[in-house]
């Protein structure tokens, strides 16, 4: 229940913090809006990289390696081609048969 109520508060302070951008219609402060362009790929980085580190919560060679392979195959192919359907597409294709052959091999 405790984990509700945390869940809960935060959710009520970040609908809070947005409203009261929208309420004041102000821009925002020079030193908030210099940092806001760089809260996206920070949520993103918090998101994403205990996935690749840790899938089922511990980090083993066998579940972590095909997301990692994935992960940087996407990076090379978006660098190297520019579009994002073919990099994501490729880490996935990555993804799926680094983790068939690990699970071949166990």
């Amino acid at each position: 229940m405790t984990e509700l109520a945390v869940l809960a508060v935060i959710g009520l302070g970040t609908y809070a913090m947005r409203a009261a951008f929208i309420v004041t219609a102000r821009a925002a402060p020079a030193g908030l809006a210099r940092l806001l362009p760089h809260v996206g790929p920070a949520v993103l980085a918090a998101i994403t990289l205990p996935a690749l580190l840790a899938p089922r919560g511990t980090i083993a060679l066998a579940e972590t390696l095909p997301a990692l392979l994935a992960a940087a195959t996407a990076v090379l192919l978006w660098r190297r081609d520019g579009r994002l359907p073919v990099a994501l597409f490729g880490g996935l294709g990555v993804w799926w048969l680094a983790g068939l052959a690990a699970v071949s091999l166990v």
